[in-house]
């Protein structure tokens, strides 16, 4: 294998950072085609204390499982993207917080990935997947509506609230 461009650490970070964020997007958008396209086919894939599952179709069944719960809207931000070289793979960890926004709940689940990416053809993939969560924030349900300062919607609402 190629060495990859730009071994230093910043690099790399950024690197594996940009595809995080092509992740989260994907899991958001419930895109299981861009999730199949990140990923090695042997990829593998490990929740909590889970035994660990390999290829494409076990890796995608944890997308699929999300996706049926009909979720209204999902955000996941990913931060704190640390990426170090280990021969031909590259390991990384990062933050995530998933916010879930339900009817008549709203969840916030915050964790770690501990995740492999390695290189092909000019693009990092996600070899192993790693999702450990460290705690889980059940909320009333938001709003779906939000109104611009300075339009008449936020006035009348300022006023309302005085």
């Amino acid at each position: 294998m190629a060495p990859l461009a730009g071994d230093d650490a910043a690099l790399l970070g950024a690197r594996s950072a940009r595809l995080y964020a092509r992740y989260a997007l994907a899991v958001d958008r419930g895109d299981l085609d861009a999730l199949r396209a990140m990923v090695t086919e042997d990829v593998g894939v490990t929740r909590g204390d889970l035994p660990a599952e390999s290829g494409v179709e076990a890796f995608l069944d944890v997308y699929r499982a999300h996706v049926a719960m009909a979720i209204p809207v999902c955000r996941h931000v990913v931060t704190n993207v640390l990426a170090e070289r280990a021969g031909d793979v590259v390991t990384t960890s990062a933050y995530f917080q998933a916010t879930m926004f339900e009817e008549g709940r709203t969840r916030v689940v915050t964790g770690t990935y501990a995740d492999d990416h390695v290189e092909r053809d000019g693009e990092l993939l996600i070899a192993h997947k790693r999702i450990s969560v460290d705690r889980v924030l059940h909320l009333p349900a938001a709003e779906a509506r939000f109104a611009h300062a300075g339009t008449p919607e936020a006035v009348a609402e300022s006023a309302g609230r005085s």
